[in-house]
């Protein structure tokens, strides 16, 4: 029995012993890191630390990333605010403006259609006389169709753009081009041709005019037939806006030289298709002769940021939505960058008004254009 006592005694004291070292162990644990001799204390304020710092900067991250999304946005809803004029006719109105109205339209700030005939289901207004809607009344269309821009929504937009029915518009580029463009300046932008002697727009690719542009346009060049053609029958508007514009101290701004990174052309008189291929022959001779900037062709051809296509047929305004805004490339990335913005000085040593028409009075013209 005295054994059995003894033992229990031993196994008592082997017991606490061992109680005894596992809580110091545990102790100790709190105290140091055994593997790494590092005060654990330490260790833990650092765990806190890291945890506090990754928390920061997911929290930086976030917030970077929402300053990144803020910013493109207000870059996107910055005052680049382009009011569309877009010129149709009663027999194009479902033909054409329609598909306007449904693809690239829809991005304009504002979309206005004129015509000889209101429609009210696409908000088309009319600004002539239905008896004189043809090509040859092109010039009246263009004039009066500004008029009632200019009296309806001229404060409201910086910029504005006149396209024909059948013209495609990535309104996107057309805003990235411009960003670098003060709408105060006296500007117009397009595919620049030369006729007659004279600068001008080519008007089937679309032209754009600055807010101060349209504002001498209307308030200078459109009473006076002495520095801007009357109304009459004349089917070249944009050569006679070219005209009109010049000789109130517009500077045109040809899209091919519009970007310091980019001197290809963003405006185009054709269809994309007729300038893909190389050594195509679908160019025609007129276009190559008057164009300003030369007409290149191949897969080379064009500006990565092109604005407008003409004679773009209905079905092809759908293609050019979904190859331009739902297709996409796997593993492409696109850096991006913001074009520099250009100061009045520089657009007077860039694009100078002498390189362009010295009309001071379309009287005095010797080479008189078609129906002058």
């Amino acid at each position: 029995t005295s054994l059995a006592w003894q033992f229990r005694g031993q196994l008592h004291l082997l017991t606490g012993f061992i109680a005894g070292f596992v809580c110091a162990f545990v102790l100790l644990l709190h105290i140091y890191d055994v593997r790494n001799g590092i005060n654990c204390s330490t260790t833990i304020s650092s765990s806190s630390s890291l945890v506090r710092s990754s928390a920061a900067s997911m929290r930086f991250a976030q917030l970077q990333t929402k300053s990144q999304s803020e910013s493109e946005w207000e870059w996107k809803a910055a005052p680049v605010r382009v009011l569309c004029m877009v010129l149709t006719c009663p027999e194009y109105v479902e033909r054409y403006a329609r598909h306007v109205h449904a693809t690239w339209g829809r991005r304009c700030s504002k979309l206005v259609f004129v015509s000889s005939e209101d429609y009210e289901p696409l908000g088309v207004v009319q600004v002539v006389d239905p008896q004189v809607d043809s090509y040859h009344d092109l010039w009246n269309k263009t004039r009066e169709g500004f008029r009632h821009v200019w009296q309806e929504y001229g404060e409201q937009y910086d910029w504005f753009l006149k396209a024909d029915d059948d013209t495609y518009v990535i309104m996107e580029n057309l805003h990235h081009m411009l960003s670098a463009y003060d709408a105060n300046m006296p500007l117009y932008f397009g595919h620049q041709m030369r006729r007659y002697n004279v600068s001008y727009m080519s008007g089937g690719a679309s032209y754009v005019l600055s807010r101060e542009a349209l504002r001498r346009f209307m308030k200078q060049a459109y009473g006076s037939n002495t520095i801007c053609p009357e109304a009459r029958k004349m089917g070249i508007e944009d050569f006679y806006m070219g005209i009109c514009l010049q000789n109130v101290g517009v500077h045109l701004v040809d899209s091919t030289r519009a970007m310091t990174y980019d001197d290809k052309p963003k405006f185009f008189p054709l269809d994309i298709e007729n300038y893909l291929y190389n050594g195509n022959e679908t160019i025609p001779t007129w276009l190559r002769e008057m164009s300003v900037s030369e007409v290149d062709t191949g897969i080379n051809c064009c500006s990565n940021y092109s604005i407008a296509f003409h004679y773009t047929k209905p079905e092809r305004m759908y293609l050019y939505e979904f190859l331009v805004y739902r297709l996409r490339v796997f593993g492409r990335k696109y850096v991006e960058q913001l074009p520099k913005r250009w100061t009045f000085s520089e657009i007077l040593e860039r694009f100078p008004l002498q390189n362009n028409s010295e009309i001071l009075d379309l009287r005095q013209m010797s080479d008189k254009p078609d129906n002058f």
